[in-house]
């Protein structure tokens, strides 16, 4: 009796390994996929936003949060996809930035390698307004913009000027600032 018992514990014991060794995989899912570059780049302009405050005295036209982008900017689809989405209680609102007479109802103006050329104008345009710039542009990134998006590493990351947030009277948060690759 002593050994059929032995004998039945081994045969349970040889099923029940290959099963307990496998278990710790069972919870495993497939490998995430990395979020598109465009997506995630949103979610920084849109994370960005969330961490800005504007002057108490800042219009919001219908009560939106208005995020103005060169319609042909590659990041137009990825920002649309913010479109209704709030902010401190305002309705988000991407825009297409077609004529330069529209930047000042802009709160947050996203600017790429297709608004180089025009650069200069929207700085002019812009002057003290409360305008969140954010650039996806090295060139544009180092010539005003208040936060400028790069990719080091296959990291999306972010550097911040101070003097221009505070030339258009925003605040950044200081969660926000440590988060950033720089701040000068």
């Amino acid at each position: 009796m002593p050994g059929a018992i032995i004998a039945m514990l081994r045969r349970t014991v040889r099923r029940l390994v290959p099963t307990l060794l496998l278990l710790p995989l069972q919870g495993m899912a497939e490998p995430v996929p990395p979020v598109p570059e465009y997506e995630l780049k949103a979610a920084f302009v849109y994370n960005f936003a969330l961490f800005t405050e504007w002057p108490s005295d800042t219009a919001y036209e219908g009560g939106t949060l208005n995020i103005c982008i060169n319609p042909g900017s590659a990041l137009r689809h990825a920002l649309a996809a913010l479109n209704e989405k709030a902010v401190k209680g305002r309705r988000v609102s991407v825009r297409h930035l077609a004529a330069l007479d529209t930047l000042r109802a802009c709160h947050v103006l996203f600017v790429d390698g297709n608004d180089r050329e025009r650069w200069v104008q929207i700085k002019k345009g812009l002057g003290a307004a409360s305008v969140l710039t954010v650039s996806d542009d090295d060139e544009i990134g180092h010539d005003g913009s208040i936060i400028a998006l790069g990719v080091d590493n296959k990291r999306v990351v972010f550097d911040v000027d101070t003097r221009a947030a505070r030339q258009a009277r925003l605040v950044l948060s200081s969660k926000l600032l440590r988060l950033a690759r720089s701040v000068q």
